[in-house]
């Protein structure tokens, strides 16, 4: 999954939004704040206590929001793509030396706070997400090893003693701790989650792939029992009136008659084929559609009267439904009828490309309707589109 599988922002309106797409920015600002949560007590004390003084104390500031702000710039790429390694050396490399100077600089007083250490420490733990979960550990445990050790030289070079090199106070170290393992096993969550998302929309659409070959394979299926049986009886009679053509003409012209008969016929059923009008029951068409389209990750609702069982409104339900596949992502179908007079209304939402009826589906359709006195109306609004067949007379 690339940048570019992301749909578009506000490809959905209102109520109707891209739930990919709302979760892949949900993951992303939990890592920005996860980011937030590790810099806020730094940043707070750097800028109000006197820990540190002077220039020392814009610089230490100014890394904090330098830090949070490049691991943040490199959550993006991060979590659009499912693949690690997505993240060059280079950045990993500015953060080490970043945070190098950070601790130096922050740990370089008597008695700086250790909590300062939990800036590098989120910016690690984030894109540390660019590798797998064992190195993942491993990677963490370098950070703790290396953030600790250099702030404890820090703190000898600069006259202190390691004293108080952890707080004193229990409830410090209970905050110190929880921060140090809830930053990396909550950014861990989040990209599992949306590692998780993308396997969900992967399955939705190979479920609607399968759908649509489901669909061909079923009009194969139809056009072989047409096409197959008048074939194999055409090039029989064709062969018989070969071998008559000689010995009795008479025999073999009723023969080719009844040849150009059969090819007629297919020729008729196949084209009935083709357009949709084969005498089907409304009440099949119906789970039919519902199957297709529930395999394709779409909720149907159906509200049709048993008694409504017309098979042009079944041939506008199967066209309906092959314009879904085609041409929406739809999460929403609904399919209801009347009686009086015989009509069908299909709707559904997460419309791509929008039929205008310029296609040979809907004006085949509309034609059909028409000469036996019923109609067709369709319209689309935002992505919902709806299609309104009337069969005229009665059911």
């Amino acid at each position: 999954m690339s940048p570019t599988d992301l749909p578009p922002a506000g490809s959905r309106t209102g109520r109707q939004r891209d739930s990919f797409t709302m979760t892949w920015r949900y993951n992303l600002v939990s890592l920005w704040m996860y980011l937030a949560f590790g810099s806020f007590g730094a940043l707070t004390n750097a800028a109000v206590r006197d820990d540190i003084v002077g220039w020392r104390r814009v610089v230490v500031v100014g890394l904090v929001v330098v830090l949070m702000a490049w691991a943040g710039y490199w959550c993006r790429p991060l979590i659009r793509g499912r693949s690690r390694r997505s993240i060059p050396a280079v950045a990993h490399a500015v953060t080490i030396l970043g945070s190098v100077l950070f601790v130096v600089l922050a740990s370089w007083v008597p008695a700086a706070p250790i909590g300062y250490l939990l800036v590098p420490w989120a910016a690690a733990a984030v894109l540390g997400l660019d590798f797998s979960r064992s190195n993942y550990l491993s990677w963490l445990f370098a950070w703790a090893v290396g953030l600790l050790g250099l702030r404890a030289v820090v703190t000898l070079i600069s006259g202190d003693d390691l004293e108080g090199f952890f707080p004193g106070e229990i409830g410090g170290i209970y905050i110190l701790v929880f921060f140090a393992v809830f930053l990396p096993a909550a950014a861990w969550f989040q990209l599992w989650v949306w590692e998780l998302t993308i396997d969900v929309r992967d399955a939705g659409v190979t479920r609607a792939e399968l759908a649509r070959v489901r669909e061909r394979l079923r009009f194969a299926a139809d056009l072989h029992d047409i096409q197959g049986h008048h074939l194999q009886v055409l090039a029989l009679k064709t062969e018989l009136a070969e071998r008559l053509i000689d010995r009795d003409p008479e025999r073999a012209r009723a023969t080719i008659h009844e040849a150009q008969e059969i090819a007629r016929t297919a020729l008729e059923e196949t084209r009935t084929l083709a357009q949709g009008y084969r005498q089907v029951s409304l009440r099949d068409e119906i789970v039919n559609a519902a199957s297709v389209l529930e395999a394709s990750g779409a909720m149907v609702r159906v509200d049709v009267p048993d008694a409504l069982d017309d098979p042009l409104l079944a041939t506008a339900l199967r066209e309906a439904t092959t314009n879904i596949l085609r041409h929406s992502d739809a999460s929403v179908v609904e399919i209801t009828g009347a009686l009086q007079p015989p009509s069908l209304r299909v709707v559904n939402n997460g419309v791509i490309a929008p039929p205008n009826g310029s296609g040979s589906g809907l004006a085949s359709l509309a034609e059909r309707f028409a000469a036996r006195g019923g109609s067709v109306e369709f319209s689309a609004v935002d992505d919902r589109f709806t299609l309104f067949a009337t069969a005229g007379g009665t059911a």
